[in-house]
């Protein structure tokens, strides 16, 4: 095997191994879509009572859908809301009184939310 070869095998074999991880990542993501149901109360006047979000009068998205979401992305943005690298009043206030247990949870209802 030749190095350009066997370079262009080393990268590609990585590129398979890292979007494999990724994948598996979010498939084995914790949390408890019962719990996260139970502490849904607090979302559900924005963004419906299935998470599929709310337009405003003017037809613009007001409040983006939830459900069918990646788990680690609705975690990740809690998780940015509560420590304010995103900013929403609203969502910085219902987050910041959110424990880690809560994220999860709410993250795993709302991602098989389809």
């Amino acid at each position: 095997m030749t190095i350009p070869t066997l370079l262009r095998w080393v990268v590609t074999c990585t590129l398979i191994m890292t979007t494999s991880l990724v994948s598996a990542a979010d498939a084995k993501a914790s949390g408890d879509p019962e719990a996260g149901k139970n502490r849904s109360a607090v979302c559900l006047g924005c963004h419906g009572l299935n998470g599929e979000g709310k337009e405003a009068a003017n037809g613009q998205p007001a409040f983006p859908r939830l459900s069918g979401q990646l788990q680690s992305y609705l975690k990740k943005s809690m998780h940015d809301y509560k420590n304010d690298s995103r900013k929403d009043p609203m969502m910085g206030a219902i987050a910041k009184g959110l424990s880690d247990v809560d994220m999860e949870n709410l993250a795993a209802f709302y991602a098989n939310l389809k």
